[in-house]
């Protein structure tokens, strides 16, 4: 049965925030919609979350929404960011922690953009995947949120345009992510890889040394 009938606050309140990252109100209500499925919908796909609505959105406006649409997600990530920086338990502090975070998004198709047979250390098994690093900001307050992300390619699927760039490499390349502007100087940065495993496939920065962010 169809299990949404009318959109969550917190997104009514985001698209209020961000609404004019998008062309025209087709465009936002379908933002709101796509952001409400990711929320609640089981099938986080598009035909999944279509199918979570009572008053259905068409699936085939959805998906234009989402690949053919004129807006820019950078310009939406740095608004959301901004937004969050009203609210001091999420305030960007001095004493702030990016915490980067190697995930693997498990799929069952072989044939998605940049997927590929991954080890994955929690369910000891390779599984095909996206590998993402994201950078989250960690504020003293214990909230925390998403900042911006790099997704890993194989050296085999990698090419001029996209040359490789090893997982070292992605990680170093943080230090670009996110934060944009009205951040403090600088942040202490961890490294947070497969807590149940206790692997540490990176090496882990030393005591004192930080990462300075570029505005």
């Amino acid at each position: 049965m169809p299990a949404i009938v009318a959109l969550p606050q917190v997104v009514e309140d985001l698209v209020r925030q961000c609404g004019d990252a998008f062309p025209n109100e087709p465009a936002r209500i379908h933002f709101a919609e796509y952001v409400t499925g990711l929320i609640v919908a089981e099938h986080k796909t598009v035909s999944g979350i279509a199918r979570e609505f009572a008053d259905a959105p068409d699936q085939s406006c959805l998906n234009r929404f989402l690949t053919e649409s004129p807006w820019d997600p950078e310009r939406l990530n740095q608004q959301r960011l901004e937004w969050l920086q009203a609210d001091p338990t999420t305030r960007y502090r001095q004493d702030g922690v990016i915490a980067i975070d190697n995930t693997l998004i498990d799929h069952d198709g072989k044939l998605i953009e940049d997927v590929g047979y991954y080890w994955d250390h929690a369910e000891h098994r390779h599984v095909i995947a996206h590998d993402y690093l994201f950078a989250n900001y960690v504020n003293p307050s214990g909230k925390h949120y998403p900042l911006d992300f790099r997704r890993f390619r194989k050296r085999e699927q990698c090419e001029d345009a996209h040359p490789f760039a090893s997982h070292t490499d992605l990680v170093k390349g943080h230090d670009r992510l996110g934060c944009g502007r009205g951040h403090p100087g600088q942040f202490h940065v961890r490294q947070l890889f497969h807590q149940r495993t206790g692997h540490e496939p990176y090496p882990a920065p030393r005591p004192g040394v930080y990462w300075r962010p570029e505005v």
